[in-house]
C-alpha cells in the first residue's frame, strides 16, 4: 500500500520540533496516537449513545426539520453522556 504520509505531514513534524514542545519524533506520535485513541473512545461512546437512545423512528425523522433533529440529537448525546 502506497503511504498517505507527504510533504505536509513532514513540515509539520519539523514545525513541532522545532516549536520545542516535542525534542522527537517519537513523542509527537506518542501524542498523536494518544489522541486518536481518545477520538476513538469518544465516538464508540457517542455510537453507543445513539444506540440506547435511538427512539425516533425513520417516519418520524422524515417529518421533523434538519436543524431540529440535529439539535434534538445533541440535546441526547449530551444528556447520555451525562449521566
Amino acid at each position: 500500500m502506497k503511504s498517505k504520509f507527504n510533504q505536509k505531514h513532514e513540515i509539520f513534524i519539523q514545525e513541532k520540533l522545532s516549536s520545542g514542545r516535542y525534542h522527537t519524533i517519537e513523542e509527537i506520535l506518542v501524542e498523536a496516537l494518544e489522541l486518536l485513541e481518545e477520538h476513538d473512545k469518544k465516538y464508540e461512546q457517542w455510537l453507543q449513545a445513539a444506540c440506547d437512545h435511538g427512539d425516533v423512528s425513520i417516519a418520524e425523522l422524515e417529518k421533523i426539520d434538519g436543524k431540529f433533529l440535529i439539535a434534538q440529537l445533541e440535546r441526547k448525546l449530551r444528556k447520555a453522556l451525562e449521566s
